[in-house]
């Protein structure tokens, strides 16, 4: 983060890695605070319509899934 900014698309690309590894070890409260995360840096750097930003938007729904919150 100190070289790259909290604002960077590779910040992001962190982020959405560590909640699906948070994910995969069933730690779905941290999971989805990255996924949350990578989503708001994606949005402001790429925008609602980017395909990245789509990615993300699925594994926060991916993840409540998960949590077997459907609502």
């Amino acid at each position: 983060l100190a070289t790259l900014g909290e604002q960077h698309t590779e910040t992001a690309i962190i982020c959405n890695n560590m909640g699906t590894v948070y994910c995969r070890k069933g730690e779905y409260d941290k999971a989805l605070e990255m996924h949350e995360k990578a989503l708001r840096i994606r949005r402001a750097t790429l925008g609602e319509q980017h395909s990245n930003t789509g990615i993300t938007y699925n594994n926060v729904g991916c993840t409540y899934r998960l949590r077997g919150e459907y609502d």
